[in-house]
């Protein structure tokens, strides 16, 4: 219940682009632009981690809860960008990101575009309930979050 609470509230914040500027946040300061972002990222990470469950194996897959978490994930996709781009929160407190965000923004931006795209494609694709069709969208989607950790995450 919390959970879905959480992915309510947040998703609500949808229509914030990558690109506005700290008047428009959700938060007025960076330590809240921080703890935004990584509940975002928190929640894509638990949708995520349920989905590769299944695509691994480790669980029996089942077409209409993997499509609800692909669905959320999706959802979330937009979510946590604007919260790196507050003053304050570069990198911020308590945080894991590095600073190599800021020194190669343009970079960061087209990873976090490239998630968007492969989420919305994998929300598509596993509307279809076919785990062989969504394993190499999956994939992709997970080698971009991997490849922006390795760059971008302490």
């Amino acid at each position: 219940m919390k959970k879905q609470l959480l992915i309510t509230a947040i998703a609500g914040f949808m229509s914030l682009s990558f690109n506005v500027s700290a008047d428009e946040n959700a938060f007025n300061d960076g330590n809240k632009a921080v703890e935004y972002r990584q509940k975002a990222l928190s929640v894509m990470q638990q949708n995520f981690a349920a989905m590769a469950a299944m695509v691994k194996g480790e669980v029996e897959y089942n077409a209409d809860f993997f499509q609800r978490r692909a669905d959320d994930f999706e959802k979330m996709s937009s979510i946590p960008w604007s919260g790196f781009a507050v003053e304050g929160a570069m990198p911020g407190d308590n945080s894991d990101a590095l600073t190599a965000i800021w020194d190669n923004w343009e970079d960061f931006q087209q990873r976090a575009n490239d998630l968007q795209e492969y989420a919305a494609k994998l929300s598509e694709v596993s509307q279809q309930g076919s785990i062989d069709s969504i394993k190499p969208v999956f994939m992709d989607a997970a080698k971009t979050c991997k490849g922006c950790h390795d760059n971008y995450k302490d």
